[in-house]
């Protein structure tokens, strides 16, 4: 009798639990939406997935709301299917995140030869604070290792006034690098581009290569860039705001998925 009666009792305690996740879930989702826009503007990059999220985590809750208060009824095999479903997706997403993390900390000093910096978005003319802390670690290095030829990545997108490869050329510059030691790849608009025109402006796609990054984007970067031929590949990872960085990272596991089946390595 006590072990029925203890097996019953976690049962309702897991589906109370799981009836008050959904809701945790969707109030989470709308907060951190709330903060990226307020802090970042309404149209941030992804910041929409939280939205979206929330949105989503609302209506399983209502659903089951509505299935316990017996206003509707859900199936067993529904309800088995769904969760199924959600076990699924929440083990792959550990796994992805995994590996976002598994690059976050790499900063080799390793002597290269090349070095990628891979832009991102820049307002107007006006280097945004993400690609500054890019650029400041290639300076560093490139500083450090005066033979490295720097190759600058990144075209002109919406609401650009040049190209990015250009912005961070002048930045660079600027800083006190040789512009002999720069190379400008300026028709990429995201990481696969990136790496498949940059390749093409180094004479061995085998010589060590330092990829600098945003921390939550080295590891796609670097399968992106052996999928191209670049296969002696270094992490440097700049840092990230912190605001943002929870959803950087959740965008980049989704990311990596896309380039996984899209078969861009």
């Amino acid at each position: 009798y006590g072990t029925i009666y203890l097996k019953n009792r976690f049962i309702a305690f897991w589906r109370n639990f799981m009836y008050f996740l959904w809701l945790a879930a969707a109030l989470i989702c709308f907060a951190y939406y709330i903060l990226c826009a307020s802090y970042a503007g309404i149209g941030s990059s992804f910041i929409f997935i939280w939205l979206i999220g929330g949105i989503f985590f609302s209506v399983v809750f209502g659903v089951r709301f509505a299935h316990v208060r017996g206003i509707i009824s859900v199936s067993h095999k529904i309800s088995t299917a769904f969760a199924a479903v959600m076990i699924i997706g929440v083990i792959l997403f550990v796994i992805l995140e995994c590996l976002v993390i598994s690059g976050m900390t790499e900063n080799t000093d390793e002597d290269c030869r090349y070095v990628i910096v891979l832009g991102c978005q820049i307002r107007g003319d006006r280097i945004t604070r993400s690609l500054r802390k890019r650029l400041d670690k290639a300076y560093d290095y490139g500083k450090k290792h005066e033979d490295a030829v720097i190759i600058v990545s990144g075209g002109k997108g919406n609401g650009e006034n040049t190209t990015e490869a250009e912005a961070m050329f002048n930045y660079l510059v600027e800083k006190g690098i040789s512009p002999e030691r720069i190379i400008q790849e300026d028709k990429s608009y995201n990481t696969d581009q990136n790496m498949r025109y940059s390749a093409k402006l180094m004479d061995d796609t085998t010589a060590k290569t330092a990829i600098v990054t945003s921390n939550f984007h080295v590891y796609r970067a670097k399968k992106l860039a052996a999928a191209k031929g670049i296969t002696n590949t270094y992490g440097i990872a700049a840092g990230s705001d912190k605001v943002l960085i929870t959803n950087y990272m959740v965008r980049e596991a989704i990311g990596i998925l896309k380039d996984f089946i899209c078969h861009n390595f």
